[in-house]
């Protein structure tokens, strides 16, 4: 696709933004999860596009292949950044590291989870040992006895709104080398976006 033909910006006119509001696109494993979770976020100087999991294809190069064709399709400004954000549980390492070492050439940014992004939510309500074996279906039952109840297709944000400072302080507790293109034990690299977001 010729530059020229190349989609506007997506910003949502309908939401209160200036003329040098950032766009955050993010790329999601999941297909509805992090999409809702990313609507507590309304910001004059930021706004976030995500771009879900469709049909199943949520293996981390199909969730890159989306980010590239956005990416290609679509204008950006300079301080436009572009996330991919997936997770280790069901994944083999070779493919993550295949995706990560395209993502830098992209200048696509990571944020990790391991096990998954549950991990990232339940950090709004608790600790979690960093040296753990913590799975999937172990982080859902915890956000069900710290809310009561978890429904990943339909997740309440009024239990998670004014929790992501301490979230970002438990996720960098758990990060032992922030240089890491992921976590290599249980740990979320989610809080960076966040923090991009907070910071504007």
């Amino acid at each position: 696709m010729a530059l020229t033909s190349r989609r506007k910006r997506p910003l949502d006119h309908a939401v209160p933004h200036l003329r040098d509001t950032r766009l955050i696109v993010i790329a999601t494993e999941g297909a509805k999860t992090e999409g809702q979770y990313f609507d507590l976020f309304e910001r004059k100087r930021v706004q976030i596009h995500v771009l879900p999991t469709e049909d199943g294809f949520s293996a981390p190069k199909h969730v890159f292949a989306r980010l590239a064709e956005f990416k290609k399709e679509c204008e950006l400004g300079k301080d436009d950044q572009l996330w991919l954000m997936i997770d280790v549980d069901r994944w083999q390492e070779s493919s993550l590291a295949e995706v990560a070492s395209e993502s830098i050439k992209k200048k696509f940014q990571l944020a990790v989870s391991n096990p998954c992004f549950e991990l990232w939510l339940y950090l709004h309500h608790g600790d979690v040992d960093a040296g753990s074996r913590i799975t999937s279906n172990d982080l859902k039952e915890k956000l069900r006895e710290a809310m009561g109840s978890y429904n990943k297709a339909k997740i309440e944000l009024d239990k998670y709104r004014g929790k992501e400072d301490d979230a970002i302080r438990r996720a960098k507790a758990l990060d032992g080398n922030v240089n890491h293109r992921w976590p290599d034990q249980t740990g979320t690299h989610v809080y960076k976006v966040v923090e991009e977001v907070l910071a504007l």
